[in-house]
């Protein structure tokens, strides 16, 4: 059931979006490049190249545009780039160390929520900021559960992500926040399944979630939206 309906926003605004984005894929990038989120005894060669960040960046914020941005005079728009550079930037840094730093977490609450609440000043819509810290709080109550029912596959960090990302997703709708759970939850699935086959992990290996619950945002913005006209 999809609760929200917006149209596409003005085609500058998508272009200036994205170049920004590729301005703080490169900042990004060249940090993340350095491994300074490493721990003493975390050592290997990095996930991937850093220019998959620079890539990755300007196209989850011109996704992200293309999809809110045009809602309520895109108001919500920065909160979900917040989002979409701090998902990015997580989810290299869980594929490298199968850690979610929580010196990147926690400081993006406050970010979000400021930013979540700027958009509710500006719209006059409180009762959207209300549900935004619901919906986040229930989500991390869930992921805090699977996390203590099963440790090793869900771990702390994986919940605060979980209910960071709610947040946006929950300040439009209660569907969309849990359309996030649901498709990490089938992406996790899909992913596992093809890296036992490709023998890229085993059973009793751990595979990092936090890149899952990124993808879940993306897929649930995606789906979760009908524009006029469409």
């Amino acid at each position: 059931m999809t609760l929200v309906t917006a149209a596409h926003p003005a085609w500058w605004l998508l272009v200036v979006v994205t170049l920004a984005g590729a301005g703080v894929g490169l900042l990004l990038s060249r940090r993340l490049a350095t491994l300074a989120y490493r721990l003493d005894d975390e050592e290997g060669p990095a996930p991937a190249h850093p220019g998959v960040v620079l890539v990755a960046v300007p196209l989850v914020w011109a996704l992200l545009t293309w999809q809110v941005g045009g809602l309520q005079r895109g108001v919500v728009l920065p909160a979900y780039l917040l989002v979409g550079a701090i998902g990015v930037a997580l989810a290299w840094i869980d594929l490298d160390v199968h850690r979610l730093p929580e010196g990147l977490t926690l400081w993006s609450l406050p970010a979000i929520l400021v930013l979540l609440g700027v958009a509710s000043a500006s719209s006059g819509d409180w009762w959207a900021l209300l549900r935004a810290v619901g919906a986040g709080a229930v989500v991390w109550v869930v992921y805090v559960v699977l996390a203590l029912v099963r440790p090793g596959g869900l771990g702390l960090g994986d919940a605060t992500l979980g209910g960071l990302v709610a947040l946006p997703l929950g300040y439009l709708s209660w569907v969309l926040a849990a359309q996030g759970v649901v498709f990490s939850t089938l992406i996790s699935g899909v992913g596992t399944l093809a890296l036992l086959v490709l023998r890229r992990v085993t059973l009793k290996g751990s595979v990092a979630y936090g890149p899952f619950i990124v993808l879940g945002l993306l897929a649930a913005v995606v789906v979760g939206f009908q524009h006029p006209g469409a």
